[in-house]
């Protein structure tokens, strides 16, 4: 009887973590703040439950907390920025599956702002200044591109400015730069065209320091462009349940809900994580550090 008792209880956990197993956790970035995210994201994650079987769970992940939900098995898919990916790739053995096509284009770009009325024109005219990003060594478009491109230029963001803060939202620096309670801010690429288009701000009112074309980003930007954000499966997700998932995403279209919610037109296979890791790798940032 207690033999009978124990298999039975044993079959019921290891049942229940095959369930839980093949249920999705998808952890997605959320530069501008948890809500944003899930509005963006939520209609992708029904797509993804419709054509795989699955139940699909969004989970909004500040920077910050992106690579300690995948230590801690709080997901087991994620959709973030290429250094992320990186570093999901070398600590957590992450696969990738598919880089995002947005209605801009696959790579995007770190950008550098001041108020237009700012005596600030250059890279140099940075020095001395107050300036803030997204959380330092872990925000890609609202960091790590800017403080590589201006080193490269031979400038320490750390060392050289009046103060270099880190902030919370990335509308948050954006707005700090037009009350004028800083003097630039790193953003991504496309945060401004959004923040005009939501209203929040008069994009004429800011300067772009170091502001560069390419063909491939119509946007405004101070960096080169690097990939836009994977969507990577962990390791131990199940080989047939991550193709699945990756099928359904370049399986995209523009049209689809999904995909006007997210502003994207779908996905594409991965692109390459070279100047990624070129970048990581001269700042001493994880997991290169």
């Amino acid at each position: 009887m207690k033999i009978t008792i124990i298999f039975t209880l044993l079959l019921t956990v290891f049942s229940s973590q095959i369930v839980l197993a093949e249920d999705i956790n998808l952890g997605v970035l959320a530069p501008r703040g948890e809500l944003k995210a899930l509005q963006k994201w939520t209609d992708f994650g029904k797509y993804i439950s419709d054509s795989t079987g699955k139940t699909v769970k969004i989970i909004a992940l500040a920077p910050p907390k992106v690579l300690s939900a995948a230590s801690n098995n709080e997901v087991n898919f994620v959709l973030s920025h290429p250094a992320h990916t990186v570093a999901l790739k070398e600590k957590y053995s992450a696969q990738q599956l598919a880089s995002i096509n947005k209605n801009s284009g696959s790579q995007f770009a770190g950008l550098i702002i001041t108020r237009k009325d700012k005596n600030i024109r250059t890279a140099e005219d940075l020095r001395g200044k107050k300036v803030m990003s997204m959380k330092f060594k872990v925000a890609a478009g609202a960091y790590i591109f800017q403080t590589y491109h201006l080193k490269l230029k031979g400038i320490d963001v750390h060392k050289d400015f009046a103060s270099m803060i880190a902030g919370k939202k990335q509308d948050d620096l954006v707005l700090a730069v037009k009350a004028g309670v800083i003097d630039a801010a790193f953003v991504r690429s496309g945060l401004l065209e959004s923040m005009n288009k939501e209203g929040k701000i008069n994009i004429d009112d800011f300067y772009v320091i170091d502001s560069r074309e390419d063909k491939a980003l119509p946007l405004l930007h101070s960096t080169v462009l690097y990939p836009e954000w994977y969507l990577t499966a962990l390791n131990g997700v199940d080989t047939e349940l991550a193709n699945s998932v990756k099928k359904a995403a370049l399986s995209m279209t523009s049209d689809l809900p999904a995909s006007k919610k997210a502003k994207i037109k779908g996905f594409i296979d991965p692109l390459p994580l070279d100047n990624m890791i070129q970048a990581l790798k001269t700042l001493n940032i994880a997991p290169f550090n």
